[in-house]
């Protein structure tokens, strides 16, 4: 990538993943990233600075602490990836991942969509997700460390499966009986990939789907739960969501929510949480929620579908 390029501050959520909040306290705390002003006033990040944020994005990923990483050095940061073998190339990754991967170098949109089609064809939307999908987004970010593809080609291809997975909820018709699934992200919470992927999974295995969105106040979660009859109200958190916020957040819905309203939360960001809240179920992974919605079924919770 061009190192004389500036994204604007408007943009860094989109090409970092990391909230404009969450930068500003970084650089409060631990002086960066810095920000700079262009002529017209606005605030601009220099490119070095996004592939910086993109390595730590790579580290906090793999487990890592904000603490541990932003505070470090450049030089200290890539040292801690090529520990973790962050920046091995080839990690794992099937022939599959590997051209999709390669599609997308060549700016093969069609190509891309039509082997994800073929991927598809024949298996559970939980398959695909665990197989295709997962494997997939981990070897995007091999490949961006690695220099194959750029950080553009990992939007283009979390929006083309995001378009997807959306497509084959909608086409799921739920069962009879079974649970209503409100799925929606917290407030300052905008990565949605993860929330669709288990909302596919649900829908097929035959969940009444009401998605409400991104960026959800508490309050608007509560009031929509209501309305919609909602049996679940499911939320998932992100690695870049600050994590002494998600207990937090999941206590606050729990006391706004009838006891009758189960919830459920998954993501990366819920592995810090040592212990949810009362009345919350932390889902770890896309079998256990298909295990979970056997529960409830079993357990005759779930209302009529509206």
């Amino acid at each position: 990538m061009p190192n004389n390029a500036f994204v604007l501050q408007s943009d860094i959520e989109r090409q970092t993943g990391f909230g404009i909040e969450q930068l500003r306290k970084w650089r409060q705390r631990f002086g960066f990233p810095p920000a700079q002003h262009d002529l017209g006033g606005r605030a601009i990040y220099s490119r070095d600075s996004v592939n910086r944020l993109m390595v730590i994005k790579r580290l906090l990923e793999a487990g890592l602490r904000p603490g541990q990483v932003v505070a470090k050095t450049e030089v200290e940061n890539l040292k801690m990836a090529a520990d973790l073998n962050l920046f091995k190339p080839h990690v794992d990754r099937s022939d599959s991942t590997n051209a999709l991967i390669s599609l997308l170098g060549y700016s093969d949109s069609e190509g891309f969509k039509a082997l994800l089609r073929k991927q598809r064809a024949k298996r559970t939307m939980l398959d695909f997700v665990q197989n295709t999908i997962t494997p997939l987004m981990l070897g995007i970010g091999d490949a961006w460390l690695s220099g194959e593809i750029d950080v553009y080609h990992e939007h283009i291809c979390s929006s083309m499966i995001e378009r997807y997975l959306i497509a084959e909820t909608l086409k799921s018709k739920p069962k009879l009986s079974y649970p209503v699934f409100l799925f929606a992200l917290p407030p300052g919470e905008r990565h949605e990939l993860g929330l669709l992927m288990v909302e596919a999974v649900m829908a097929e295995a035959g969940a009444y789907i009401v998605n409400v969105g991104t960026d959800i106040p508490i309050n608007c979660l509560k009031l929509a739960a209501i309305e919609y009859k909602a049996d679940v109200v499911a939320i998932t958190f992100s690695f870049a969501y600050p994590s002494r916020d998600v207990a937090p957040t999941l206590a606050h819905l729990r006391r706004l929510l009838p006891q009758s309203v189960l919830i459920w939360a998954g993501g990366a960001g819920v592995s810090q949480v040592k212990r949810a809240p009362k009345g919350v179920r932390i889902i770890s992974h896309f079998g256990e929620a298909i295990t979970a919605l056997g529960e409830l079924v079993r357990a005759g919770q779930a209302q009529p579908s509206v």
